[in-house]
């Protein structure tokens, strides 16, 4: 706690702070909350600095009259008040941030959905790319495998190359005869 005293008292922290920091300090040294170095130097400090002892006093005399004060023994409908009101207060914290889940759970079912759909469509997609080439190589060559028996008797490549270009067989023609 010493530590973090001398840390207080270095830094620049705004004037504000470090009252409401000793002021905290004073109050745990009241209710005798701190080590024995923190106490020493509370008690060097109250010693020295006149403005710090006045606090000390203020603080004391404040803690003094709130002794002073009457205590009221509540009675039970103060009681089951206070719980019900606290359970009310409770009660409407939940319904909100229930009100508020829902719509989150739904765009998150949303968002899940739509991210799978997404995943499936491009899987299929790279899945016909990378795996179909194969097929797609023989649905080019289907026409040639299909015939495959008749260029075979042939012995000339350079006549089937021939026969290509002069457009005798229309393969337009074929397929409308099937």
């Amino acid at each position: 706690m010493a530590e973090f005293d001398e840390h207080v008292e270095k830094t620049d922290l705004p004037e504000s702070d470090l009252v409401a920091r000793e002021g905290e300090q004073l109050v745990a040294y009241l209710d005798g909350e701190l080590d024995e170095e923190t106490n020493r130097d509370i008690e060097r400090r109250l010693s020295d600095d006149p403005e710090y002892r006045l606090r000390l006093q203020q603080l004391q005399h404040a803690w003094d009259l709130l002794d002073e004060l009457p205590r009221l023994n509540p009675d039970e409908g103060f009681t089951r008040s206070t719980v019900e009101f606290v359970a009310l207060s409770a009660r409407q914290e939940l319904q909100e941030t229930q009100q508020w889940s829902r719509p989150a759970k739904q765009k998150t079912l949303f968002i899940r959905a739509v991210i799978t759909v997404a995943a499936g469509i491009l899987g299929l997609l790279l899945g016909d790319w990378f795996f179909g080439r194969e097929h797609r190589q023989f649905l080019d060559d289907l026409e040639v495998i299909s015939e495959f028996d008749q260029y075979r008797l042939t012995e000339d490549f350079q006549f089937l190359q021939d026969l290509e270009r002069s457009d005798v067989f229309h393969i337009e023609e074929l397929s409308n005869e099937e």
